[in-house]
């Protein structure tokens, strides 16, 4: 079995949240950080091993992790592209890291139960996704349609009504999956081909790997891309806070 490494892609600014700190550095209403959400979260799955992503102000994110998580010992790498690529570029940068590896990529701007670490990281298939499914989805959507627990389309441009749920921004990659994605996007950065989500990287795997769905249940999972998104969020931190199972 392959060794679990945890890659938190923790390289975007946040212009939609101000732009002035790391998006992920950001306080969720009277409660610490995303980052900080993210990290406890992995703690409390039982993920030790972790690799952060940066881009933006690299140093803060350090010291914030040196200052509020003093026995973590993190790995990171440097996406020196962050600002003029996608971040298809962190994933392929967290890939390059972990040879071998089964790696959770999880987004920055997220907070998500331990239980959906667990879960993804758990679960069969070469590609894994967190998917919460659900049938109110709007344009920021990252949406995914998904049939007997495979998932067979995902992306912001996929019609609504063919659409079962929204990708939770957690996903495993498999050395399988993991060889695969580098082939796409280099094949990506060859053509020029370099605005694009990782999803699209994904969503050219499907019909090459085995591709599953793990579930996120209502309350388990917020993202942030906005000011607006602050009070999902909060309220997913405040139910997680009071629930002894997710500790």
């Amino acid at each position: 079995m392959a060794k679990l490494r945890a890659a938190v892609l923790a390289a975007g600014r946040g212009v939609r949240m101000g732009g002035e700190r790391p998006k992920t550095l950001l306080p969720v209403g009277d409660h610490p950080p995303l980052l900080h959400h993210i990290l406890s979260g992995l703690k409390a799955a039982g993920i030790e091993d972790i690799l952060i992503v940066t881009g933006f102000k690299p140093e803060e994110i350090q010291d914030y992790v040196a200052e509020r998580f003093p026995d973590l010992t993190p790995q990171y790498s440097f996406n020196a592209r962050y600002a003029s690529w996608g971040n298809f570029h962190s994933v392929r940068v967290a890939l390059d890291q972990s040879p071998g590896m089964d790696v959770l990529v999880v987004n920055s701007d997220v907070v998500v139960a331990p239980e959906v670490y667990r879960r993804v990281a758990g679960a069969p298939g070469d590609l894994v996704l967190a998917v919460q499914e659900r049938t109110h989805l709007d344009d920021e959507d990252m949406r995914v349609r998904v049939e007997s627990g495979r998932v067979l389309a995902i992306g912001k441009h996929l019609k609504r009504a063919l659409a079962h749920g929204e990708y939770a921004g957690v996903s495993l990659l498999r050395p399988p999956a993991a060889r695969l994605y580098s082939d796409i996007a280099t094949d990506l950065a060859w053509t020029g081909r370099l605005q694009g989500y990782y999803e699209d990287v994904y969503a050219e795997m499907l019909t090459h790997i085995e591709t599953r769905s793990a579930s996120v249940e209502e309350g388990e999972y917020a993202e942030v891309d906005n000011p607006e998104d602050l009070a999902a969020a909060i309220a997913v931190i405040e139910r997680l806070e009071a629930s002894p199972a997710s500790a």
